[in-house]
């Protein structure tokens, strides 16, 4: 009995001593095991991996991408060379220089006769130079084709009209055109250059008569009219200086007593047209139209001067 009671005893103090693991007061057991905030870390910083690999790897795509732009460039036929306009003269009296650069652009000069010069950059947009200048911002379209240049521009300044359409067929994209072209450019002769004015004249004679056709009121019409006589008096003038400073002072003395009297002479015979119209809307119309008409016999008169 009291071997039974032992025994009882010492299982009741067995089974005590191994429920103290799972109390309140047990220590913490270290593993090797990652806890979750570590394992949270790691994800957090592989997306800023990738976006560093993804950082370094645009300006290598950028590289190849100019690679490209310049590799294309540089398969187009080289157009360098100066492009001229002669009017059906021996002097140049516009012209369009074109200068390959290393990565395949051009620059360019444009220098049109009594209207401006520009300089900017040309870079091959399919079959055409696209051009732009920066100071003033002026762009356009460089066709070249067979040693001959065309330029069109596509925005306009300093005397460039959109839609203006510039032709060089003289030139030819060789040295010897820019030997012939040298001295050349822009030292007309005198008759060349009074011939260059009245031609000047009668293009933008064309865009007044349209004018005229188009207007609908007398005030309208008393307006263009007064626009063709203000361009042939402006023509005359230019026509006159050219010749101030290359006739000699004896025949630029005759020439004045004939301008005098044929000035006396304009002036009658404009003020006898107006009073035929008796003071109606009319009449500045018919002075206008007759002091054109009279001015531009005289320009062609004057250009006799020159030959």
């Amino acid at each position: 009995m009291k071997k039974v009671l032992l025994a009882l005893s010492l299982s009741a103090i067995l089974l005590s001593g191994c429920g103290t693991h799972g109390g309140d007061n047990s220590l913490p057991v270290e593993t090797n095991q990652p806890s979750r905030n570590t394992l949270n870390i790691e994800q957090t910083e592989e997306p800023k991996q990738m976006e560093n690999t993804e950082r370094t790897a645009e300006p290598e795509q950028m590289e190849n991408t100019e690679q490209t732009v310049v590799t294309k460039q540089a398969e187009k036929e080289d157009v360098s060379g100066i492009y001229t306009d002669k009017q059906g003269t021996s002097d140049v009296y516009s012209q369009l220089t074109l200068a390959l650069q290393p990565d395949g652009t051009y620059t360019a000069e444009i220098s049109v006769y009594r209207v401006s010069e520009l300089e900017g950059t040309a870079v091959w947009e399919g079959d055409v130079l696209r051009f732009t200048s920066e100071n003033p911002y002026v762009s356009a379209d460089i066709s070249v084709t067979g040693g001959k240049a065309e330029v069109a521009f596509t925005s306009g300044a300093v005397g460039f009209q959109t839609g203006d359409v510039y032709s060089f067929p003289d030139g030819a994209p060789d040295e010897s055109a820019a030997e012939q072209a040298g001295d050349a450019t822009f030292q007309p002769s005198l008759s060349d250059e009074i011939a260059t004015e009245i031609s000047y004249a009668k293009e933008r004679e064309k865009e007044i008569e349209k004018k005229q056709k188009e207007a609908v009121t007398q005030m309208d019409m008393n307006e263009t009219a007064a626009e063709m006589y203000q361009l042939w008096d402006d023509a005359l003038n230019t026509v006159w200086k050219l010749l101030e400073a290359n006739l000699s002072e004896s025949d630029m003395e005759v020439l004045r007593k004939e301008e005098r009297e044929w000035i006396a002479f304009k002036e009658a015979e404009v003020q006898a047209a107006g009073q035929e119209c008796e003071g109606g809307s009319i009449q500045p119309l018919v002075e206008a139209m007759t002091a054109a008409d009279l001015t531009k016999t005289r320009v062609y008169e004057l250009a006799e001067y020159a030959k």
